[in-house]
């Protein structure tokens, strides 16, 4: 039987088998759950995403000037998420799920 420290150590190490090339970046444990009834580990790891979400604010006060004015534009990178199932076991990989958080 794997503990989970072992656990998360495989989902890493399948993430970067399973994404290799990909040029993954700021990896990290989001979520860990040990699922009773799948006798498995489930392991959350967020990325950064390739894509960039542009937020567009208005300027703080109206006036001709203002009206003039370029608004704020602000970009951020996305994460994502997968879920890695592991079996308690032997810590074979039984799947990757997408992680939905929004």
């Amino acid at each position: 039987m794997i503990e989970v420290t072992e656990a998360v150590k495989l989902a890493r190490q399948f993430a970067a088998d399973l994404f290799e090339g990909e040029n993954i970046k700021n990896l990290g444990l989001e979520e860990v759950v040990f699922e009773e009834s799948d006798n498995e580990w489930r392991i959350t790891l967020g990325y950064d995403s390739h894509r960039i979400k542009t937020i567009e604010t208005a300027p703080s006060s109206y006036s001709a000037l203002s009206a003039l004015a370029p608004s704020n534009i602000k970009k951020e990178t996305l994460r994502e998420y997968k879920t890695f199932r592991i079996g308690v076991e032997n810590g074979d990989f039984k799947g990757m799920l997408i992680r939905d958080v929004g």
